[in-house]
């Protein structure tokens, strides 16, 4: 896909407004900056007409303590969904151990637990990785 970027104006405040666009930076940064505080320019992807979907980020965190584990249910994380034009721009898979929380626990309560979130572009996948990590804890 050839990709062309152009250059908007945006109003800030509460409601973000989206002025007008430029094929120049130049052009654009001098009308924001005559409009005055309050107005910057970012750039902007053009994507071709037909191609795009939207990639959502889903967690699931799990906790380990001992040979078992407690799962929750996969949700969506607000403000992660994302435009992308193909499936390399697709958000990566991760699991994440919040090892300072598993310590602090320890600290305060005495009990070995293991905190994660799997995160990944489908609640199910974020469930599977979260139950993998868990179970991977659980058998150590």
């Amino acid at each position: 896909m050839s990709e062309q970027t152009l250059h908007a104006i945006l109003r800030l405040g509460e409601f973000p407004e989206i002025l007008a666009a430029w094929p120049d930076a130049e052009t654009a940064g001098k009308l924001a900056a005559e409009l005055g505080e309050g107005h910057i320019v970012a750039p902007v992807r053009v994507a071709q007409a037909g191609v795009g979907f939207v990639a959502h980020v889903w967690a699931c965190r799990a906790s380990v303590q001992g040979g078992s584990w407690q799962l929750s249910a996969p949700a969506k994380l607000r403000g992660a969904s994302r435009v992308v034009f193909d499936t390399a721009d697709m958000p990566g898979e991760r699991v994440h151990v919040d090892t300072d929380a598993g310590e602090l626990e320890r600290a305060v309560s005495g009990t070995d637990v293991h905190h994660l979130t799997a995160y990944a572009s489908t609640p199910e996948r974020a469930h599977e990785l979260a139950e993998a990590k868990a179970r991977e804890l659980a058998a150590q």
